[in-house]
């Protein structure tokens, strides 16, 4: 449904509403029942969206829409509902000695409607996984779809036929997501670039509505000393070139020691020439989402090629239907596009540092990164950047797939990012730890001993604590 104005949206959101306070705590067998018809609906509908997403993206590999979007949803959904039944039991808290024979525990109850606003680069998964946790701790939901796919969006709302008691689809330009933002939810959940991120929470400020933001920024990869450079390339390829760089944890640029450089860009090189032998061309990579997001990328590159960066491959003098493959851009400037903006597309800066060292303090020097990747063997190497660096994510010898396992968390830090989800966390995220205190006629003599401030009880409690 195409929405104009605040006012319309404000009428489906207090529709949610009225629904949710008719019934405003779903049992166990619900929520499941819920998470079930969404996996089996998109199961069915799993041919349809890989189509429109290649629509969308005008050439997106089935890999990238199955493997990216579609795999990882239904993994999630399974894992949900495998282990709901325990997210749901009230947790047991000590009262404490001066509150004995009390009983305290923490009920994880729905917060009431979630806002999700959803993302183009994976629109399925991006979409969908949020709205499942949410169904999972027991919330209502009002989507909002990006309006860059708009194939992927009829889909969805297909996906979603048997559901919209509890999932209301929204569509529209960046003017209704700002008015979608500025809703009185009980939790909003943004998924996007940082800038956009800033807007969304200073609009939900205004309702003292809560945030979740999964944003971006410039992911880095450390190449160490000891790390095997072969598996390094093909790892660090992998997840640059994974819906052709569009991705939030993508490797972003790449800081690699003196000794290792030369080996490391001849992998890359060599990897890439041997696995994408048409270059933009070849059909194992995604096109580039739009025109938009094409210049952007083209721009970054012409202005590191005019600044005296090294190109490999050289740049062209037309790239048809928006597809752009692998450039590497060695020993950038500080000053360059590819090294001040999240790059989000398949340009690999390579810096060369003189030691590890060196390049932890660049990370560090900058704003916190969503995700950071880490190639060596080293156990000392290994333990300090898992303790000390301030990263979203850590994946070793390894790039993108940290966001793949069910039962880790998934969230950023700083500029990267607010609040997670994915695993229990994601279930706690969009429910509230409603803190009980329970007690019975045997606590009756302790609250007419505090009430009548007993000089017996001050002494009981002294010799107790003092």
């Amino acid at each position: 449904m195409q929405v104009e104005s605040i006012s319309e949206l404000n009428k489906q959101l207090m529709a949610m509403q009225l629904a949710f306070t008719q019934h405003p705590y779903m049992d166990l067998s619900s929520r499941r029942d819920l998470l079930n018809t969404l996996k089996h609906a998109l199961i069915e509908h799993q041919a349809d969206l890989v189509a429109a997403a290649d629509r969308d993206f005008n050439g997106r590999t089935e890999f990238d829409s199955v493997f990216g979007d579609i795999i990882p949803t239904i993994s999630a959904l399974d894992y949900m509902q495998a282990q709901l039944k325990s997210w749901m039991k009230p947790q047991k808290r000590a009262s404490g000695l001066l509150l004995w024979p009390s009983k305290a525990s923490v009920q994880y109850t729905p917060k009431g409607v979630v806002g999700v606003i959803a993302p183009w680069n994976y629109p399925i998964q991006l979409a969908l996984l949020p709205v499942a946790t949410a169904f999972a701790a027991g919330n209502r939901v009002m989507l909002k779809l990006s309006e860059f796919t708009p194939e992927v969006n009829q889909v969805i709302k297909k996906v979603f036929a048997h559901l919209l008691e509890h999932c209301t689809i929204v569509e529209g330009d960046h003017h209704v997501a700002s008015a979608f933002s500025q809703l009185k939810f009980d939790h909003l959940f943004f998924t996007g670039a940082t800038e956009v991120g800033k807007k969304v929470m200073a609009s939900a400020a205004q309702n003292l509505v809560p945030v979740t933001l999964e944003l971006g920024g410039k992911s880095p990869v450390l190449v160490a000393d000891d790390a095997d450079l072969t598996h390094a390339a093909k790892s660090i390829l992998f997840g640059k070139l994974l819906n052709c760089g569009q991705i939030c944890v993508a490797p972003d640029y790449v800081l690699v020691t003196k000794a290792q450089s030369e080996a490391l860009i001849k992998q890359l090189k060599a990897q890439y020439t041997a696995t994408y032998k048409l270059q933009e061309n070849d059909k194992k990579l995604s096109s580039i989402i739009n025109q938009k997001q094409f210049s952007r990328l083209l721009e970054a590159l012409t202005d590191a090629k005019s600044n005296g960066a090294t190109i490999w491959p050289l740049m062209k003098d037309d790239y048809p239907d928006q597809r752009m493959g692998l450039h590497l851009v060695i020993n950038p400037s500080a000053s360059m596009q590819v090294m001040q903006n999240e790059i989000f597309g398949p340009i690999l800066p390579i810096v060369v540092v003189n030691n590890i060292d060196e390049a932890l303090q660049h990370i560090e020097l900058h704003e916190r990164p969503l995700a950071t990747y880490l190639f060596s063997n080293d156990k000392a190497l290994i333990d300090k950047v898992s303790t000390t660096l301030r990263t979203g994510t850590l994946a070793i010898n390894e790039t993108v797939l940290q966001v793949t396992v069910e039962d880790l968390p998934f969230g950023g830090v700083g500029h990267s990012g607010m609040g997670q989800y994915h695993g229990k966390e994601g279930f706690i995220t969009f429910s509230h730890a409603k803190s009980i205190l329970h007690s019975n006629g045997k606590t009756k003599l302790r609250t007419h001993m505090m009430f009548k401030q007993s000089s017996l009880l001050i002494k009981l409690v002294k010799k107790l604590f003092f």
